[in-house]
């Protein structure tokens, strides 16, 4: 006769090694065997036969901030708003994309993914650094005060006097920009610092001179550097970290 399969996070409960709510962490967090091999993934199922034992912490989550803050290396194709098209960049949080130089201890779990905000966006086909952050102070911060750093790469010809032309526009769409200086990287590469704000006019100012954007990235915001960081990989900013 086969045996009933109940949820682990249940039996955990009747087995009184923890409680409903600390169940559900302790699977995401490694720490359940069943039968003596690790499982970690939410809504498994075993039997009543089944022996569960939860390993002794290496590490606390109650020794990270409240509000954690990742930088991510977003790879084009991946949206970094919710309502925008493509995958989202909530699938690459996880632990098989967690950067292999992370060394801060701290963890991710499932229920935090929705209080992460991207509060300087990148559209859909721009690629490197996204800042996702659980603390409001900092993104509205982010969305207002920090520079930002782009490279653009792009087919066409660009004279001086286009390049000239393209640090000249003060407004897009009707508001005004704020302070921001394009130079010249090589023949079919520029660097772009502005001051906070999302991107969105970049594409629009290499049209104004009729050159074809052919990608876009994201190198930093204020003092964080996308670095060494892998495409695709995040990690959590670590303590003595600042924008």
């Amino acid at each position: 006769m086969t045996q009933e399969l109940i949820r682990l996070s249940k039996r955990m409960v009747e087995l009184g090694l923890c409680s409903r709510r600390e169940a559900d962490e302790l699977i995401e967090l490694g720490r359940v065997t069943v039968d003596g091999q690790v499982v970690d993934q939410l809504g498994s199922r075993v039997t009543t036969e089944q022996k569960i034992a939860v390993a002794a912490a290496t590490m606390s989550i109650h020794k990270q901030p409240d509000r954690v803050t990742l930088i991510l290396n977003k790879p084009a194709g991946y949206a970094a708003w919710p309502e925008a098209e493509g995958q989202s960049w909530l699938e690459l949080l996880n632990n098989e994309h967690r950067d292999a130089q992370d060394k801060t201890g701290f963890v991710l779990l499932k229920k935090h993914l929705p209080h992460f905000q991207a509060p300087c966006g990148l559209d859909t086909e721009a690629t490197g650094l996204l800042v996702l952050t659980q603390d409001g102070r900092l993104a509205r911060a982010l969305a207002t005060e920090h520079e930002q750093e782009f490279l653009l790469w792009f087919d066409g010809e660009l004279s001086a006097d286009a390049l000239k032309q393209m640090n000249s526009r003060t407004k897009f769409d009707g508001v005004p920009l704020k302070p921001y200086k394009i130079t010249r990287q090589s023949d079919q590469q520029l660097r772009v610092v502005l001051r906070a704000g999302a991107p969105e006019f970049l594409p629009a100012l290499c049209e104004l001179v009729e050159i074809k954007l052919r990608s876009c990235k994201r190198i930093r915001i204020g003092r964080i550097a996308l670095s060494s960081l892998p495409e695709s990989n995040w990690r959590f900013l670590q303590g003595n970290e600042r924008f």
